[in-house]
């Protein structure tokens, strides 16, 4: 019975949660936050392939792989870090969020089924670090006080991260009062809505004004200092007589100097270890919290960062961005870059963190192994050997892979690249991960859904001929999807028109071209796409058959086809690749439209005068010439040097008659004594003959002009 690529591995789809991980999950749905934070793929300092030189320094923040990230927080939770404030700095589509929730599930719950599993996740990345994490959360002996907000929510942050606290110190029994004496204004409405409940028509005005369903929902949102619901019972006050006072002491700056006093610490009594806020989309509130004011809160961004500052030994702030927080402020509306820049330059200081959250790794992952028999396939120095041979020719004809550490050590290769991400080829791994780093042209979650269905397309694929694994093809991964994603990246200007081309060419001719042949020209799109860099025809042809699976043979001969048959590819030998003529006219396909014009318009005769009467003004080599005699012999006058004629063979006799008689009438001490003419051969004139009747004229011409002189 033939083993299935089903059969060894599976692609653990679960693990990605459609893509998108949102860390309102830790209220919203506290079972799924737990199912996505188990489900985190850490990477450690050994086991993943970014290094510091792979995204520079130039930007000052230091490069950290998610496991030792990880550590850092939760040293400085335990007090061991003097900064209270980290940024860190991922691109969209990365994992920003699913990292953010998984540290707030292990933070929030060190001792819960959900922080094991990140335990875990950790100890596979890296066992030192998850062993240091282990032990430093069994010394703090206490949960954080985990506040966990998305930027991309419209909210007043004040309130947000109120009814957040208000709910965490409920779940531990404690005391609320500290929390409702700083805010009184809502256990005074409470007390109100208590004392008009008791007359049914002002009740039904409560629950009309309130757009609750009963008087138990109105007090539980004041319970949790809801502003939306107490903005809307304030009017109600007003009319009956019941107004509520003003209160200060309201900001965020207060609420933190209460909860760090009043439920965080080492003592007994206090349930919290420390207060952390774990910010995702950072920036983006930025803007919001600068334009909306009116919904934010006034300057609520200062108050926390005051908040976070002045308790900096039992509170933390950690802030997910996507880049640094100076885009931000250029992005902003001109009228509101002064209030922006108050807020960013607050959090510039923060300790910053690049995350490398490489692809590669991920992938590796994410294919579970069902069959130990891919150790067998791998498990050996001959595939070691094979490894290496293949790591030197992705090198060669995609030269930007050298610039990233993971392919380029032989070593992490074979482990990772070869036999982790198995049954992708290493040139499909090298496809996602090109395509998706700085988002070229998809994000990571689209490589990664793209990967997906490509392994159940192809799960019934045989796993090994002949004792030798078999793999998935760059090609494997086309997709009409994909073919999408080109032509958007092209129409916003990246990388030429290949995809239109393409597109262009299977609309046309799609009911004439075989398998092989289509296959063969999504890998030219492909191979345009990665950069291929070939050394010549041949070069360009064995990686199109790698890039597709193919034998050489089978590429070389439906490339013919393709270019001399059906002329929908040509073969640039300027750019050493080959090249689909579509719509857009490609180089070749204008040289081949040029010369049948020229042929067209103009036989022998007229190339000859056309060359002869034009030359010199578009070529500029077709000029005067110079020479070292006047240097030479110290002349200082300008007569010793070539003047320039052009001619063809209909008039180069003459020409050289003309050049003769010059010669002996140039007297001036500016008057050229030489000439050089530019003659015209045809390709349908006998050469060797217009040579030696050249010959001939000027031999009479020079006897010609001994005698005159004579």
């Amino acid at each position: 019975m033939t083993t299935c690529i089903g059969d060894v591995i599976r692609f653990q789809d679960e693990r990605l949660f459609n893509g998108a991980v949102n860390i309102d999950w830790c209220l919203d749905d506290p079972e799924r936050a737990s199912r996505a934070a188990a489900a985190f793929v850490f990477h450690g300092p050994t086991y993943h392939g970014v290094t510091q030189g792979d995204v520079g320094g130039g930007h000052g923040h230091r490069l950290q792989d998610t496991a030792s990230f990880t550590h850092s927080i939760v040293r400085t939770c335990a007090g061991l870090s003097e900064k209270p404030f980290t940024l860190a700095i991922a691109g969209y589509g990365t994992g920003k969020s699913h990292l953010a929730l998984t540290l707030a599930k292990l933070l929030s719950a060190p001792d819960s089924d959900a922080a094991k599993m990140v335990l875990e996740g950790l100890r596979s990345a890296d066992i030192s670090i998850a062993s240091d994490i282990e032990k430093l959360l069994h010394g703090i002996a206490k949960p954080c006080l985990t506040i966990s907000l998305n930027g991309m929510q419209n909210f007043d942050l004040t309130a947000e991260i109120s009814k957040q606290i208000l709910l965490q110190v409920r779940h531990h029994d404690a005391d609320t009062s500290p929390l409702d004496n700083l805010r009184p204004r809502f256990s005074e409405a409470a007390s109100r809505v208590k004392i008009m409940a008791s007359n049914p028509e002002l009740m039904q005005s409560l629950i009309d004004c309130s757009d609750l369903d009963n008087l138990e929902s109105i007090l539980n949102s004041l319970e949790l200092q809801n502003e939306k619901i107490y903005d809307a019972l304030c009017p109600l006050f007003e009319q009956t007589g019941l107004r509520i006072p003003v209160h200060g002491g309201e900001s965020l700056k207060d609420l933190f100097d209460v909860v760090c006093k009043e439920y965080c610490g080492t003592t007994p009594g206090k349930p919290f270890s420390s207060i952390i806020v774990l910010f995702d989309e950072f920036g983006r509130y930025a803007e919001f919290a600068t334009m909306k004011r009116q919904i934010a809160g006034s300057g609520v961004l200062q108050h926390l960062f005051e908040g976070i500052q002045n308790n900096s030994d039992k509170a933390s702030f950690i802030g997910f961005i996507q880049f640094e927080l100076n885009s931000y402020v250029q992005r902003i509306a001109p009228e509101f870059k002064n209030d922006i820049i108050r807020v960013t330059t607050r959090y510039q200081n923060a300790d910053k963190s690049y995350l490398s959250t490489n692809l590669e790794t991920l992938i590796a992952h994410l294919i579970e192994k069902k069959s130990s028999v891919i150790d067998g396939w791998f498990d050996d120095d001959h595939s070691r050997n094979g490894s290496a041979r293949i790591m030197k020719t992705i090198n060669e004809w995609f030269p930007t892979s050298l610039q990233h550490h993971l392919w380029g050590d032989a070593e992490q290769f074979h482990k990772v690249i070869r036999k982790g991400c198995w049954p992708l080829s290493p040139c499909a791994v090298w496809l996602l991960y090109y395509l998706s780093a700085a988002g070229r042209h998809l994000q990571e979650r689209s490589a990664l859904s793209l990967l997906s269905n490509s392994i159940k397309k192809y799960r019934e694929r045989p796993a090994e001929i002949n004792g030798q694994p078999c793999v998935l093809s760059t090609t494997d991964l086309w997709s009409e999807e994909l073919l999408q994603e080109f032509i958007a990246s092209e129409e916003s200007g990246q990388q030429g028109t290949i995809a239109h081309s393409y597109a262009t060419v299977y609309s046309k001719h799609s009911n004439r071209l075989n398998l092989v042949q289509n296959t063969l020209l999504q890998a030219i799109v492909l191979a345009a796409k990665l950069g291929l860099s070939a050394k010549g025809r041949d070069d360009a042809e064995s990686a199109l058959s790698y890039l597709s699976g193919m034998p050489v043979s089978q590429t070389h001969e439906a490339l013919k086809l393709l270019q001399n048959e059906y002329n929908v590819i040509e073969w640039d030998g300027n750019f050493q690749l080959f090249d689909i003529l579509g719509e857009a006219v490609p180089r070749t396909q204008f040289l081949s439209f040029l010369r049948q014009r020229v042929a067209s318009a103009f036989d022998g005769r007229a190339k000859a005068d056309l060359f002869s009467s034009h030359i010199s003004k578009w070529c500029d080599s077709v000029s005067d010439l110079e020479c070292d005699f006047s240097e030479e012999n110290d002349i200082t006058t300008k007569e010793w040097g070539y003047q320039c004629v052009t001619s063809n063979s209909q008039t180069l006799s003459t020409h050289i008659k003309f050049a003769a008689d010059a010669w002996k009438k140039s007297l001036a001490v500016d008057d050229k004594r030489g000439t050089v003419i530019y003659c015209y051969i045809g390709a349908d004139e006998d050469f060797d003959k217009i040579e030696n009747d050249t010959s001939l004229i000027l031999r009479a011409s020079a006897q010609s002009l001994e005698q005159k002189c004579l």
